[in-house]
């Protein structure tokens, strides 16, 4: 694929809501990692913002805002396959078009099967106080003040202007900017203590 190719389908990928590793990443899109980098800057100088979500977890990172799917499912698969293996068994004149149209439609149901391991939304009918207080913050566009145990064991008081929430991996996050940072973080919401 040629690069506009490539930094689409890692906008797909990234847009998933996943986070990927620049490992992950080159190994997906076929390309080396400090294509991936670059890739990177070009997508991020060109208005699409891509995050690094830092940890032994981390990678780069993108809230789930750039366009809308097409749901494509492995049935569908199975059949445009069946349907390609029948078209080279009767030799098609067009077989290598078709094939182009099935390699896409492939790419399409993994970004969509990548999505389906992700959950957007909180349900906020079983949620905690911390939750309810953050969406609250979220819905009035309000900063609010939290208590944060940091990584060492220390703890920490921030100003966060919170944007997201969201869930990965069975842990529960808030994506919003830091004062203390004056950048974009991921708050891990188990690790706030207090929210003013």
């Amino acid at each position: 694929m040629g690069k506009l190719s490539n930094m689409m389908y890692m906008i797909d990928l990234l847009n998933t809501g996943n986070v990927y590793t620049i490992k992950e990443l080159s190994k997906k899109i076929g390309v080396t990692e400090r294509m991936i980098r670059y890739y990177k800057s070009e997508i991020s100088n060109n208005g699409v913002a891509i995050e690094s979500f830092k940890g032994p977890n981390g990678g780069y990172f993108m809230i789930d805002k750039v366009k809308n799917y097409t749901s494509i499912n492995k049935y569908d698969i199975q059949l445009l396959e069946n349907v390609y293996d029948f078209l080279l068994n009767n030799k098609f004149k067009y077989t290598d078009k078709f094939k182009e149209f099935l390699d896409k439609s492939k790419k399409m149901y993994s970004v969509y099967d990548e999505k389906s391991k992700y959950i957007l939304n909180i349900n906020l009918n079983t949620s905690s106080e911390i939750e309810k207080l953050i969406e609250t913050a979220i819905n009035k566009n309000d900063k609010i003040e939290i208590i944060y145990n940091d990584i060492d064991g220390s703890q920490s008081k921030r100003t966060i202007h919170p944007l997201y929430l969201f869930k990965y991996k069975d842990n529960y996050f808030v994506t919003a900017f830091c004062e203390l940072r004056n950048d974009i973080r991921h708050f891990e919401l188990k690790r706030i203590l207090n929210i003013k």
